[in-house]
């Protein structure tokens, strides 16, 4: 456990790192300290190396003081017009990188506090932790724990202390995604997935659970058709935190394959050891589920997720195969590879069906085609509600979790139509494959329905490390969900 303390008197004696964050105009300052702590010579010394301090700009030195090393960080934290959650999460990211001990007691001091920017300190510590997360469980030789303690000077210590205490809810919430999404499928399969909703039970969330009978029953069979080659069960799972609802009901829809070969129509042998990762939108749910539940948070949310494997057997469903989908929709199942919509379809309307929300959004790693579209830097979002975009892209704003809009256009429609069954499961051509598997869970939406689909395929794991994640799991969703749903259910019912 971190230890994390906002206080107005910091003792730098005692640690073996010390942060010094200052905006563009914050040399005197760095100097200053530097000279406070260290003496003159070495102030000069150092703040002659630190000329610029632009925003993300570090500098990192170890001095030998007392025979003990010192490790000195200096982040430019740029314009303070530009200061927001986002640049400062970043920038603690940053320096978060920057450290090289272990069991670091950290010391930041900063000029960058003002009455309109009251809470930055927490937000740095918050980068700090996000960026802070390793998974090591399988490992031999296990990841010393990097940090210690984190203590900031700030003359604003009770709202650092009250929006950190938010902040730590959600960076569990991220963890938790992370550590799903990283577990082999061996272990993450749709028994452990059940397990982790289970597990939620005891933050007051109501848990139901449909088994292959109940969704028999239900004429879930676009989903239970995805289940026929593996051993393994398939569930739908509801998960309910309903602690106002005067509040807006939002329904949020995870696709949780918890492995994903292909199908009969098999994924190449390269690569494919990372569909594990195919159950990220069902992670999403449960985490963000978890960061509202533990916060306390007065709102009206359910998360519905499809879980299931993917899988080749005898029994496996074949290309040309046509599905009744719950809502009565018939489905050629032209591609077995394209199975995320097909579990969504039973999942989607289940939820329109049992909880009538006015807001669902559904997560989903859904197509590949949204990485050559936007590559890792953006989700995919498609809607029928520009009013619901707006908002989304405010919480994306403020989180730095990027999404951008793409078309859901009548005109890609004639891609799936089909000859033999009313609508089929992939497009004709090999353009616009997002659009259309978009609007293929387009017709198991209610039209009245503010609805929007984040197709997290290519943002969801990274094979590079990025500002507040290591290379593998990003846990992208849960601090955009966290932002987008307490803002929707803020006292008068839409964003502050």
């Amino acid at each position: 456990m971190i230890d994390v303390v906002f206080s107005v008197d910091v003792d730098f004696k005692s640690a073996n790192v010390l942060v010094l964050v200052a905006d563009e105009t914050g040399k005197n300052f760095v100097s200053e300290k530097l000279k406070m702590f260290f003496g003159a010579e070495i102030s000069k010394c150092i703040s002659d190396e630190c000329e610029e301090l632009a925003y993300g700009k570090i500098k990192n030195f170890n001095i030998v003081i007392d025979g003990k090393m010192k490790n000195i960080i200096i982040a430019g934290a740029g314009n303070q017009n530009k200061f927001s959650r986002s640049s400062f999460e970043k920038l603690g990211g940053y320096i978060f990188s920057q450290i090289k001990s272990s069991e670091a007691e950290v010391r930041v001091f900063s000029n960058c506090e003002s009455a309109n920017n009251e809470p930055l300190m927490a937000y740095l510590v918050s980068g700090m932790m996000l960026k802070n997360w390793t998974f090591d469980k399988y490992k031999s030789d296990k990841v010393p724990a990097k940090l210690k303690k984190i203590e900031c000077k700030t003359g604003y210590i009770q709202v650092n202390k009250d929006i950190f205490d938010k902040l730590i809810n959600i960076i569990d919430g991220v963890h938790t995604v992370r550590r799903m999404v990283t577990e082999p499928a061996n272990v993450m399969d749709p028994d452990k997935v059940l397990e982790e909703a289970k597990a939620l039970k005891k933050f007051g969330i109501k848990i139901t659970v449909l088994d292959k009978k109940d969704m028999e029953k239900q004429g879930m069979n676009a989903l239970l058709g995805v289940s026929k080659g593996s051993d393994k069960p398939a569930y739908v799972i509801a998960m309910e935190y309903k602690s106002d609802e005067s509040k807006p009901s939002i329904a949020l829809v995870g696709k949780g394959l918890t492995f994903d070969s292909g199908g009969l129509c098999l994924k190449p042998a390269k690569g494919m050891g990372e569909m594990k990762g195919d159950m990220t939108g069902a992670a999403v749910v449960i985490g963000t589920l978890k960061t509202l539940a533990l916060q306390q948070a007065k709102v009206n949310v359910v998360g519905v997720v499809g879980v299931v494997e993917n899988m080749i057997s005898g029994n496996a469903q074949k290309p040309g195969d046509v599905v009744v989908a719950m809502s009565g929709k018939t489905i050629e199942v032209d591609n077995t590879d394209a199975e995320g919509r097909l579990v969504l379809a039973d999942v989607l309307w289940y939820a329109k069906q049992k909880y009538a929300p006015e807001i669902v959004i559904d997560f989903a790693t859904l197509t590949g085609a949204i990485q050559v579209a936007l590559g890792h830097e953006f989700a995919g979002l498609f809607s029928n509600s520009d009013r619901l975009c707006d908002n989304l892209q405010k919480s994306a704003a403020t989180v730095g979790e990027k999404l951008w809009r793409l078309p859901l256009h009548d005109s890609y429609e004639d891609d799936i139509k089909s000859d033999i069954a009313d609508i089929k499961n992939v497009g004709s051509g090999r353009g616009a494959g997002s659009i259309t598997a978009a609007l293929f869970l387009k017709h198991f939406i209610d039209p009245d329905t503010k609805w929007a689909h984040i197709d997290i395929a290519a943002t969801e794991w990274d094979s590079k490390d990025r500002a507040l994640s290591q290379k593998g799991a990003t846990g992208f969703g849960v601090r955009l969900m966290d932002d987008f749903i307490c803002n929707i259910c803020s006292k008068n019912g839409s964003r502050k």
